[in-house]
Parts: C-alpha cells; sequence; structure tokens
C-alpha cells in the first residue's frame, strides 16, 4: 500500500471497535462495479484518489467526483455484511435488504408511489438502463440521444445514452436491445469557459430534436460536473431522461419530473458523500411496471447502505441549510480569489432560495508562469500531489481549450458534526503552494 493507502488505513475511528475490517469486507465492498473502483496495490487508491476505508485526516472538497467512506457508515456497513453473511439464508437477507434501500431511496427524494427504484452499480450504468428501459418501450425504434457535451456529464455518459456498454457488466439484467442510436452533443460553454446562455442552449437542443429522422431522447442533465442544468427547457414532444447523478436536486423537482413521465436517474455517491459507485433509476410508475431483474450485488447495495446514512439525516435538515451552503459558498469563492494564479469559472446562477438553488460546484482554473491556462492533462498532476499531500479535490474537468479544478459542497458538510469550514484554510494553504509556480 502506498503513502496516500497507509495515510488513510490507519486513522479509522470507531469506538469500541476492532480496527479490522471483517474478512471479504473490502472485497464485497469495492465489488460488482467496474475498473473505475479497482483498488491500485501500490498506492491504496482507487481511479478518483480514494481509499476502500475511512480517511478522516484527508480533506475532501471532492463530493463532485467521490468521496472516501465516512467512518460511521463503514461500521455501519461492516456490521451488515457480517450480520447477512451469517444468516440461514445469506441470498434471503440481501434481496430483502435490496428491497429495503429501493424503499428508502423513494423516500429520501420524494418518489414514494411515484417512481419504481431500480438499483445499479453506477450512474452511468443507471443512465444506460433507463435508455434501455425507454427504447424497449418502442422496440426496433431508430434513437438520436441528444445530451450535454461529455465534458459536462462524464466519458461514458455519451455511449451509455447511445445504448452501448461503456465498462464493465450490464448495468440491470436486461438484454441488448435491437435499436440503432446516435448521438448529439451540445456545448454548454464558449471556449473561454463562459457558459452559454440557458436559452440559446434550449434551442440548440430543439434545433437537435427537430433535425432528428427518428426518435429524440434529450438528457436532461439536472447537475453537470461544473454544476450546471441543462437543458432549462427540453424540446416539446421528446422523450426526456434526467441526469441528476450529482444529487444536487431538490426531492419536490425530482416528483416534478417524475410526474411529467421523465425517468431521474440519481446517485448516493456525489452529493451524498456515499462511496463510489451507486446508481438508481427512478422510473414513472405512469409507464408501467419497470422491475428488471438485477443480479444480486452486495457491494452495490453496501456503498447504497452507506450514502443513505447521509442521505436520510440531511433529508431532516435539508430544508434548514441554505444559509450554512450560502456561508461556505462564500468563504470558497474568496478563498478562490486570494489564491495566485487561480481564475474562477462561471457555474450556476442562484436559481431561488432553497439549498438547491445555489451553486454547490465551483471551478477555477490555474494560470501558468507563461500566462497560458493549464489544460486538464496538466492539471492532473497538480490535482494528483494536493491528494497525497492531503486534499482532494475534484478532478480537473475540461473547459473548452483548458482545464479546470473544483471544489464543492457536499450534504456531509452540512451535517452537525461536519467541519468543512474549518477545515477549508487547509484546502486553500496547499492549493497556494500548488499555485505558485
Amino acid at each position: 500500500m502506498g503513502n496516500i493507502g497507509r495515510m488513510m488505513a490507519w486513522n479509522i475511528e470507531q469506538p469500541g471497535a476492532s480496527p479490522a475490517e471483517p474478512d471479504g469486507f473490502i472485497d464485497a465492498l469495492t465489488g460488482g462495479g467496474d475498473s473505475r473502483l479497482v483498488i491500485d496495490r501500490l498506492s491504496g487508491v482507487n481511479k478518483y484518489l480514494c481509499p476502500p476505508v475511512p480517511a478522516p485526516d484527508l480533506v475532501c472538497v471532492s463530493s463532485c467526483t467521490a468521496s472516501p467512506i465516512a467512518p460511521a457508515a463503514f461500521w455501519h456497513c461492516a456490521e451488515t455484511f457480517v450480520r447477512l453473511n451469517s444468516a440461514a439464508s445469506p441470498g434471503d437477507e440481501w434481496a430483502g435488504l435490496h428491497r429495503q434501500i429501493e424503499t428508502r431511496l423513494l423516500a429520501c427524494f420524494g418518489a414514494t408511489g411515484l417512481a419504481h427504484a431500480i438499483l445499479c452499480p453506477s450512474g452511468t450504468d443507471a443512465l444506460l438502463t433507463a435508455a434501455l428501459l425507454l427504447a424497449g418501450e418502442q422496440p426496433g425504434s431508430a434513437v438520436t440521444a441528444i445530451l450535454p457535451q461529455a465534458s459536462e456529464t462524464g466519458s461514458g455518459v455519451p455511449r451509455a445514452a447511445s445504448l452501448r456498454q461503456f465498462d464493465g457488466p450490464a448495468a440491470s439484467g436486461l438484454p441488448p436491445i435491437d435499436c440503432a442510436a446516435r448521438i448529439v452533443e451540445i456545448a454548454l460553454r464558449y471556449p473561454d469557459g463562459t457558459p452559454i446562455d440557458d436559452d440559446r442552449v434550449a434551442e440548440a437542443f430543439k434545433a437537435a430534436a427537430s433535425a432528428a429522422t427518428d426518435r429524440p431522447v434529450v438528457f436532461l442533465t439536472h447537475g453537470t460536473k461544473t454544476g450546471l442544468i441543462a437543458p432549462t427547457i427540453p424540446p416539446a414532444g421528446s422523450d426526456v431522461i434526467v441526469d441528476a447523478c450529482q444529487g444536487r436536486i431538490a426531492p419536490e423537482t425530482v416528483a416534478r419530473y417524475l410526474r411529467r413521465g421523465w425517468p431521474v436517474v440519481v446517485t448516493g455517491s456525489k452529493f451524498f458523500g456515499g462511496p463510489a459507485f451507486s446508481g438508481a433509476v427512478l422510473f414513472p410508475t405512469a409507464h408501467g411496471a419497470a422491475r428488471t431483474p438485477v443480479p444480486a450485488n452486495p457491494g452495490m447495495l453496501l456503498r447504497w447502505l452507506s450514502a443513505l446514512d447521509t442521505m436520510e439525516a440531511f433529508a431532516a435538515i435539508g430544508g434548514q441549510c441554505a444559509g450554512l451552503i450560502q456561508a461556505q459558498r462564500q468563504a470558497i469563492e474568496a478563498g478562490i480569489a486570494a489564491t495566485p494564479n487561480a481564475v474562477p469559472m462561471p457555474g450556476l446562477s442562484t436559481q431561488g432560495s432553497g439549498w438547491s438553488d445555489s451553486p454547490t460546484i465551483f471551478s477555477f482554473a490555474l494560470r501558468s508562469r507563461s500566462g497560458h491556462l493549464l489544460t486538464a492533462a496538466e492539471l492532473r498532476p497538480i490535482y494528483t500531489r494536493l491528494a497525497r499531500s492531503g486534499v482532494l479535490l475534484g478532478q480537473p474537468v475540461e473547459f473548452g481549450r483548458f482545464g479546470a479544478l473544483r471544489i464543492a459542497i457536499g450534504a456531509r458538510d452540512t451535517l452537525p458534526a461536519a467541519t468543512a469550514n474549518q477545515r477549508l484554510p487547509d484546502v486553500f494553504a496547499a492549493l497556494r503552494e500548488e499555485a505558485v509556480f
């Protein structure tokens, strides 16, 4: 195990509990996904520089990408793993947990009675599942999937939207669909990183839908990698899948989408800080039964169980945390402004007074000595060095000709025991050391 893994593994804190996790638990927690979950033997972390164990000494402002599992959730999942595997009928116990998680998930998103919950190993798996379900309603019909550019959604999202596997095993047990699909990606930003006006983006989606010679399916992304929402008005007459994988969405908004018959894809591993990956499709009951034969997947269930610990705690206070999020926003924006060579990038504009109406992802570029803005590839070593020094940011994203790092506010930062505000100075102290070239 490398430096990151050693630093993290020896800082698990659980009063009265042994620091040794149950045999097989880590393999289960990180199983049932794809290559992004694989733990590197040398560093002890996955692709997103997260270990499979809690990391209380790591300052994490990375919920737009991934977060290490919370200590209490880790031990809750470990206890559940042992209890279910020790039962007389483990398979029945895991199936029962699956049903419980679906019920709790629907309640957290205000979707009880409005949707079926279909659990998936990741958000991208869930997008593929939603696309397959819609395609299956009109077998043989060709599809044009219209979605924001991949730099704002994820490298695997265009493949998932076009009904193709992107990484790893089939998401939901659904058979392949005999359906031709093509992709149209819509730009959300100008080359200088400025967001394109909502009306212009909506017009671009409308033009793409009008030009489609087959069935248009619009992916309304409610929270991109940089916090944008697009399109704000989907083209009339198009099928719509809502990509809310960031989780930065209020339950009443989810319910409104579902009532329009739009499947909503969510995760527990972004805003809610569960370990990567846990995805789900909230499929409207208006479409009829949408149960799918989901293979047994203890890893997916354990990761969802971890996320639900935070989701339910946040649900109890979500209506009262807008002021706290605003205070954290001001502290983050001030810290970026005070960081040499950091260039803040515009993101979501405030939409209202609720917690989800305020930006919670803050992107910034870094300027080199020669004056050019660093590309995403040039930012990658900085991102990695910061993680090794104890500060985990959102990973670099492309902003046209250059890249940006991200600082995100997550649900765990709003809970009573959170220390996000106290630890923000550590983020900017580390960033200033890296940003002075």
